[in-house]
């Protein structure tokens, strides 16, 4: 069974995979952990201390041939730094495309070992696995998402502004959606999720209820 989640920053897709993996006993693969992992090579090669950092592209053709999806650390990754500047190369076809061969490798080595996996994006559906047996978008509004991302950090941030995380994800949204090369869109034929009012239980369940009438 090969499982596609897509869609917006801080919807819920994450947990909704790690949920749905442990259920389903399927391996779980966050693919944006690839870009963070990218973004997170490049910026140590060059100044790690860095907070605006402009694409030297021969550098960047040394890191892409290192990239590997071993050692994903989250929470390493998981810095704004690494995220905006994931999204900025993530424009870049040399970076998708080597980065869609990898994925596309980790999906069949999953279904030939583990019978399937699920994937989190924002273009499996679309772009790395088009015939996957369910495709799933979650979504919810900005300013929902703004709010959960302002929880997730608070806890290790004591200082956060609200309106600049909104900004960011207002951002993030613009530039994911409006890149040339395989944007942040719904597949056709996707489920689409509103997780705007629905707690990681009831999101988890109403999915399995999409896989289970089938």
């Amino acid at each position: 069974m090969k499982i596609a989640i897509d869609g917006t920053a801080a919807s819920g897709k994450g947990t909704l995979g790690r949920r749905l993996s442990k259920i389903l006993k399927l391996p779980y693969l966050d693919t944006g952990l690839l870009y963070r992992k990218t973004a997170f090579m490049y910026i140590n090669s060059k100044n790690p201390f860095a907070k605006d950092v402009d694409v030297d592209i021969f550098e960047l053709d040394k890191v892409l041939e290192k990239i590997n999806i071993e050692k994903l650390d989250s929470e390493i990754l998981k810095d704004d730094l690494y995220g905006t500047f994931a999204s900025k190369i993530g424009k870049l076809n040399k970076v998708r495309d080597k980065l869609k061969i990898i994925q596309i490798k980790y999906v069949k080595e999953m279904l030939k070992k583990k019978g399937g996996c699920i994937l989190d994006g924002r273009d499996i559906g679309t772009e790395i696995m088009p015939n996957a047996d369910y495709k799933f978008y979650v979504d919810a509004s900005i300013e929902v998402r703004a709010k959960r991302r302002f929880d997730q950090l608070s806890s290790k941030q004591k200082s956060l502004d609200f309106n600049k995380i909104l900004s960011d994800l207002k951002k993030r949204d613009n530039s994911d959606k409006s890149r040339i090369n395989a944007p942040l869109i719904a597949a056709k034929d996707s489920i689409l999720i509103d997780s705007g009012l629905l707690n990681p239980l009831e999101v988890e369940t109403k999915a399995l209820s999409y896989i289970k009438k089938s």
